[in-house]
């Protein structure tokens, strides 16, 4: 009866933390990639073709495209058509509701306990997730780390879940960091076991990496072939250009529960069960460096810590006294009473996140981050020739105006430093501004009002013929 009891608060708690999780994820759809990746879908679901060149801007028109997203790109088309940015956002919000239950299923200890640490971990991974492609890859992350937690375990699955992976998004290089670490790590703990299991230890890392030297070759059968393996690499050399690529901003409220995992780690490693779980140790060691380094990793260090904050937790509880029991035990609602009431407890949480996700997907919400009026006063006048716009918009504008070709979008690996350094060198006003507007035949300009460029064009005689608080359109003389 007793097991019968924590099974029935296990449930519920597991019901409990998936709803407040996609709560926390539930935002308005802001990201500025979420356009472009929209308008790939759309072009790949008109055309009935893979997109695999440049479409979208004069700058690399016809270029080849190492597109990893394409599934993802279709997927996101589809929800949106089918309804809208609710979708959209709802979609966000339960894979990474989803992501964060794989981990609390196999989390050792008390469900309240865990439901704390989950909903910890997901705040922690909150300020990086968006309606992205790279949440599908958090997503493997969390099913492979928990895959990997178990033995024995069939390894072909590696195969086909890299081949997905491939065609989802680039952040399959995560992946088999994720292997790395757990290879090392169960290398580590077999010199410490005893000889069968050491034996068995290392037979293991040695057949995984086997299994992964194979699941990096199986990453060729997607529409790029081989060429996807430039993709990570090449971000990497234009990243000091992108926000997500910087450190984190610890002055921002929101990295801070980053700190406070960090901190809880810290506490708890006292109380960590001998010999250490050194491969997720590993993990977690190895995902918090990545987060110092560029603050996008900040959700896969919040999916690997989870599993040993929570192991070392349930460590530290075992070595509490035990509470003493009551000689008149609590009075307990009957069967059917705790039914109604979780059902209650449920249904009022499903309600408040539909509520929270119709509220967050209105249109005004989403028109807040995107240069709405300007697009509008393009679309009624009709300006001729071609336009520099804001590296934050590109997406937007390839999306609402594809009639208008763009100079950039958010596709860094694309664009590479040749292209952003000229749009940064015209933004912040270099020497060689009016030379790259030339050079490309720019007719009317579309950015941030606040960017230097903007009163040194009005200056030289570019008419303002559109401002609000947002943006401001320049013609050219």
């Amino acid at each position: 009866m007793q097991t019968q009891h924590s099974s029935r608060i296990a449930r519920l708690f597991g019901v409990i933390t998936f709803l407040l999780v996609a709560i926390v994820f539930s935002r308005t759809p802001a990201d500025a990639d979420l356009w472009w990746h929209l308008r790939a879908g759309q072009v790949m679901c008109e055309s009935r073709n893979i997109l695999l060149a440049d479409v979208f801007s004069y700058t690399r028109a016809g270029a080849p495209w190492v597109n990893a997203f394409w599934l993802s790109e279709l997927l996101l088309y589809g929800l949106h058509a089918l309804g809208g940015m609710f979708a959209v956002a709802a979609f966000v919000a339960l894979t990474g509701a989803l992501t964060f239950w794989i981990i609390y299923r196999r989390l050792p200890g008390h469900p309240i306990r865990n439901a704390f640490l989950i909903l910890l971990t997901a705040i922690t991974a909150a300020p990086i997730w968006g309606p992205r492609p790279q949440i599908l890859s958090f997503l493997l992350v969390a099913v492979l780390d928990t895959w990997l937690a178990n033995r024995p375990r069939a390894n072909w699955i590696l195969l086909p879940l890299f081949v997905l992976w491939a065609n989802i998004h680039g952040g399959w290089i995560w992946g088999f960091l994720l292997l790395a670490a757990h290879i090392m790590g169960t290398f580590l703990q077999s010199l410490a076991a005893s000889a069968e299991t050491k034996t068995s230890l290392r037979n293991d890392a040695l057949a995984l990496i086997f299994w992964t030297i194979l699941a990096a070759l199986a990453l060729g059968l997607n529409p790029n072939g081989l060429a996807i393996w430039k993709l990570p690499f090449t971000q990497v050399d234009v990243s000091l250009q992108i926000q997500e690529w910087h450190s984190p901003d610890f002055h921002r409220l929101d990295f801070h529960p980053f700190l406070w995992t960090l901190f809880l780690l810290i506490l708890a490693a006292p109380f960590a069960p001998r010999p250490l779980n050194f491969p997720q140790l590993f993990k977690t060691l190895g995902f918090a460096y990545l987060t110092f380094v560029a603050q996008r990793n900040i959700a896969l260090f919040a999916i690997v810590a989870a599993p040993l904050l929570a192991e070392w937790f349930d460590a530290f509880a075992q070595t509490l006294p035990a509470r003493p029991r009551r000689l008149t035990p609590n009075p307990k609602p009957g069967a059917a009473a705790s039914s109604l009431i979780n059902l209650l407890i449920i249904l009022m949480l499903s309600l408040a996140a539909f509520a929270n996700l119709f509220v967050l997907t209105r249109p005004e919400r989403i028109e807040a981050n995107v240069p709405a009026g300007a697009v509008t006063w393009i679309r009624e006048n009709r300006p001729e020739g071609r336009i520099f716009n804001s590296y934050n918009w590109g997406g937007y504008l390839a999306w609402s105006l594809p009639e208008y070709p763009v100079f950039i979008d958010g596709r860094a690996d694309m664009y590479g430093d040749e292209m952003i350094s000229q749009w940064q060198g015209v933004v912040n006003a270099g020497p060689d501004v009016f030379t790259v507007l030339e050079k490309w035949d720019i007719n009317f300009v579309l950015l941030e009002p606040a960017w230097p460029v903007v009163p040194i064009l009005e200056r030289q005689g570019w008419s303002a013929a559109y401002r609000d608080r947002q943006s401001v359109i320049l013609l050219h003389p």
